[in-house]
């Protein structure tokens, strides 16, 4: 199965990879049924102009999403979500926005095509920064990020014959490229 990356709101600003760009390398694929697993049918349907790329892609493809419950895993995502309750907590939440201001720049100057968007080095960077994140927020990651993931990536194999590819953010595409879907 085919698993091509969105970069949402930053379609507007990364040349090579616009809202069009996108929707025309999610074409030349040749697919035509897609998964989207990054927000449930409700939260789009609720809040379509935060997703400009899906409504571009109802457009010429079937979308559908993943029946999981997205609600317990947004009360799980509140929960384990690190706070700043104490010097500890307030240094690794300074250290996990450093590493994500400097990898989202890197990656806006590397990001020049769908190519570079849906990339080795992409993944490899999102897999470290994962890695790191287990480091400091063991728990959100450990109870929320990973069960969401293997949730999704239960669906979609356990009804993969009805898709052609995951439409997948950006952050999320190494974890389903290394199950092999």
């Amino acid at each position: 199965m085919i698993i091509i990356s969105t970069i949402g709101k930053l379609h507007e600003k990364t040349v090579g990879y616009s809202y069009e760009d996108f929707i025309g390398y999610v074409a030349k694929t040749g697919v035509n049924k897609l998964i989207i697993t990054y927000t449930s049918e409700q939260n789009y349907r609720e809040n379509r102009d935060k997703y400009r790329e899906i409504q571009l892609l109802e457009e010429d493809f079937r979308i559908y999403f993943p029946e999981i419950d997205y609600k317990n895993y947004a009360t799980l995502s509140e929960k384990y979500n690190a706070k700043a309750r104490n010097a500890e907590d307030i240094t690794k939440k300074n250290i996990s926005d450093i590493i994500e201001t400097v990898i989202d720049s890197y990656l806006t100057g590397y990001w020049k095509n769908p190519e570079t968007v849906n990339s080795e080095i992409t993944d490899s960077i999102f897999k470290v920064k994962n890695q790191f994140l287990i480091s400091v927020n063991h728990d959100y990651m450990e109870k929320y990020w990973e069960p969401l993931h293997i949730a999704i990536y239960n669906y979609i194999k356990n009804t993969e014959n009805r898709y052609d590819a995951i439409i997948s953010d950006v952050e999320s595409a190494f974890f389903y490229r290394e199950k092999d879907l």
